[in-house]
């Protein structure tokens, strides 16, 4: 059937430019098929997980998609040009993929989009990861926290950074207010794209500090939480 809004107004494929059909949701056939899935949530110890290992409580860690010259554009969509929507899709994507394929969420109580500082929230409107934890939610049914964790430092873009820049440029920028919410909990952080993963574990590190499971000498021997990551993209 003929929709004039498509013909008034055609949407585009977010990674090619092409115009899409009606029943293409933001990116176009042969884009979704060509997508760089990771195909991590297969693995049993998957490499990003492994990154993780001696730093945090890990239990699993997944990303939906390569962060390609091609694809990024659709994280650049969903952080800079207000398309929240596209946030939803791709979380609802990556959660009904791994879901099909995985037992990734199976004892996951609670999902934590990675907080913006309120100051860059302010400014753009919204914090992208928020929208990626909706979409996970429409899949999953899991509840998302929000306020549990603030992110108390406005550090600078990651983007140009070296690998031990970027660790030095998140240490202590997230601060649990409610660490009473999580105690016992299986969390899952959501970001949007890993590179180095130090966020993350930055944020990780702000829950388990204040349930007094982290001290200089690094974990201690019982953690309060166990914390799984999803990303829709990693940088490689």
């Amino acid at each position: 059937m003929f929709n004039v809004l498509d013909f008034l107004f055609p949407r585009h494929c977010a990674v090619c430019g092409t115009v899409l059909h009606r029943s293409e949701q933001h990116v176009c056939i042969r884009c979704f098929m060509d997508m760089p899935r990771t195909l991590y949530h297969i693995d049993e110890h998957s490499r990003l997980e492994k990154n993780y290992w001696g730093k945090i409580p890990i239990v699993r860690a997944a990303a939906l998609m390569k962060y390609t010259e091609s694809f990024k554009r659709i994280i650049h969509s969903l952080k800079y040009d207000g398309n929240t929507t596209i946030g939803e899709y791709f979380g609802s994507l990556a959660a009904q993929e791994i879901k099909d394929a995985s037992t990734f969420f199976s004892d996951i109580d609670c999902i934590i989009p990675l907080p913006l500082h309120w100051h860059r929230q302010l400014h753009r409107g919204y914090n992208q990861c928020y929208y990626i934890a909706r979409g996970i939610r429409k899949v999953t049914h899991l509840p998302i926290l929000t306020g549990v964790v603030r992110r108390v430092i406005d550090n600078e873009s990651q983007t140009h950074l070296t690998h031990e820049e970027r660790q030095r440029n998140v240490q202590d920028i997230f601060r649990c207010t409610h660490p009473e919410r999580l105690r016992g909990k299986h969390i899952l952080i959501i970001d949007d794209v890993i590179t180095t993963g130090a966020t993350t574990t930055s944020c990780a590190l702000s829950i388990l500090r204040a349930l007094g499971d982290y001290t200089d000498d690094g974990l201690n021997i019982r953690s309060s939480v166990r914390v799984s990551i999803l990303a829709l993209a990693i940088a490689e």
